[in-house]
């Protein structure tokens, strides 16, 4: 099975229309429509990831059967595809025209002032050498930062491109075109994703927007060999050069042999480079002009030039397409699938719905791990996680025992998880240190925080969360679900509740993909 960037930014975005189904009568829908894809697939053979392809592939059809004429909206990683197949195509156009019109400008030859071969070397090939050198040691840094670790979350030049052509130029342009407010959704959609989840999804961005510039700079260079070739077939061309110092032309045939290596194997030696007199022959010298000069010398150097704009600048650059293609491709075979937001799907997709009653556990207690524990609700209807368990973490003073059968059944429901135990702790984590490690020997799938919303998340409290996360949890995802006060006897936190909103940002600049804010909701 292929993945493709879009697939997984449709299946983001699909996820983030269903977690905005918040309502009881939208949840028992969606869990209902989920377990209904999972029976028409064929679960023998398949895999997780394929799985979730197979609920994405349904999910599309769904959206545009739903979608009418009139309200017609596009996917956000279809519109992400169709823009940035057009951005190649604009930078392709745009360098080999600028590199054809600069080359075929920077040729013109008058019969008194031949090309200066020098500078003709420096623009055309010395500074794409330097710009892929400095492409190469830019990707070196990256890959040892990565390894230790360093700079994950600082944004990068690519991510800084990213942002100022696809979610400011173009919005600006499709404002303008007939119809193009359609996407304006999706563009700011994809915009989000990449900002609010960089950790996340960075890896897979950044290859495409690195192929960009080397797309650009490819079609500057064959624009600037087309314009060259074209030149010299159509022209009359004189190349020499100059120099105010005393250079003797063995030693500038001794560099040139140097630079004519990767090609002199297999090419005649009189088209690799020029020879000893030839070099001699092509020196301008002001005084005496170039009226004593032999054609033959002067128009020695141009295969020399072409030559080196191919395998100084044309080559590396396909060297380096080639290989962001190839990482591009790992980095989506590498893309993590096990992330809460992925699992939970999962569990939806294969646990039946069950009428359940039961009681709940106490605090601190273990329940019985073959019976899910319920709360007593009107519809009795609960979600039977399969396989999916959850610790909970919870101030005892808090979340007594008269209030738990109500918690359990909240993130039995929204979560998709049973409950296996409530474990009271303080929230310092100097005192719950060793509680909190004694409790990895036997690790349920996820660990879950009980906060109230009203309760600002000041910096300690933060802090614990992430020793959490880092420290004693690390291979597990974090939940923070907020509830309101228990003594209230509702539980439920509205989406435009200010404090559920400054929780938001505040859990969003912990940069930890793996640590997830939920509310509970109808």
């Amino acid at each position: 099975m292929t993945i493709h960037l879009k697939d997984i930014i449709d299946l983001d975005y699909l996820l983030s229309v269903d977690d905005q189904r918040d309502s009881g009568e939208e949840r028992e829908t969606t869990l209902a429509r989920d377990r209904e894809i999972f029976n028409q697939l064929d679960p023998p053979g398949m895999d997780d990831t394929r799985l979730l392809f197979s609920w994405l592939e349904y999910r599309r059809l769904v959206f545009f059967h739903e979608a009418t004429e009139k309200a017609r909206v596009i996917l956000p990683g279809t519109l992400f595809a169709s823009l940035y197949r057009w951005s190649v195509y604009g930078l392709l156009i745009a360098g080999f025209l600028s590199g054809i019109c600069l080359a075929y400008s920077f040729l013109a030859y008058h019969g008194t002032r031949p090309v200066n071969v020098t500078l003709f070397f420096v623009v055309f090939i010395l500074l794409q050498v330097l710009l892929s050198g400095l492409t190469l040691f830019m990707l070196a840094v990256r890959f040892v930062r990565r390894k230790i670790g360093a700079g994950r979350n600082a944004p990068s030049l690519v991510h800084a491109l990213l942002s100022a052509v696809f979610f400011k130029g173009l919005p600006g342009l499709l404002k303008k075109i007939k119809g193009g407010e359609k996407g304006m959704a999706s563009i700011e959609y994809i915009a989000a994703l990449i900002q609010m989840r960089n950790r996340e999804y960075k890896d897979i961005f950044f290859w495409p927007f690195f192929r960009l510039s080397s797309f650009f700079s490819i079609s500057f260079s064959l624009g600037a060999l087309g314009g060259t070739l074209f030149r010299v077939t159509v022209s009359d061309l004189a190349f020499g050069w100059q120099s105010t110092l005393v250079t003797a032309s063995v030693r500038i045939h001794g560099a040139l042999s140097m630079i004519a290596l990767p090609w002199s194997w297999f090419v005649p030696q009189d088209l690799a480079l020029p020879s000893h007199e030839q070099i001699e022959g092509s020196r301008i010298l002001l005084k005496e002009g170039i009226s004593s000069l032999a054609t033959k010398d002067l128009v020695s150097w141009w295969p020399f030039l072409c030559l080196g704009i191919v395998f100084y600048a044309i080559l590396p650059r396909l060297v380096l397409i080639m290989a962001s293609v190839l990482a591009q491709k790992k980095a989506l075979v590498q893309f993590d699938f096990e992330k809460p937001r992925f699992k939970k799907l999962l569990v939806q997709m294969q646990s039946p719905i069950m009428d359940i009653r039961s009681e709940a556990p106490s605090m601190g207690r273990q329940p019985d791990s073959s019976v899910e524990p319920g709360p007593q609700m009107d519809s009795a209807r609960q979600f039977q996680a399969k396989g999916a368990r959850a610790l909970v973490l919870a101030s005892g003073s808090v979340y007594g025992a008269d209030t738990q059968d109500a918690v359990i059944g909240f993130i039995n429901q929204q979560l998709c998880v049973g409950v296996t135990a409530i474990i009271p702790v303080s929230f310092d984590y100097s005192q719950d240190r060793e509680l909190l490690v004694s409790l990895t020997k036997e690790l349920p799938d996820q660990i879950i925080v009980l906060q109230e919303v009203w309760q600002p998340p000041i910096r300690g409290l933060l802090y614990y969360f992430v020793q959490l996360k880092t420290q004693v949890f690390a291979d597990r995802p974090l939940w923070i679900l907020l509830t309101q006060t228990p003594g209230e006897k509702i539980f439920v936190v509205d989406s435009e509740d200010v404090n559920f909103q400054v929780w938001k940002r505040a859990i969003h600049q912990l940069g930890n993909p793996d640590i997830l804010l939920e509310r509970v909701y109808k």
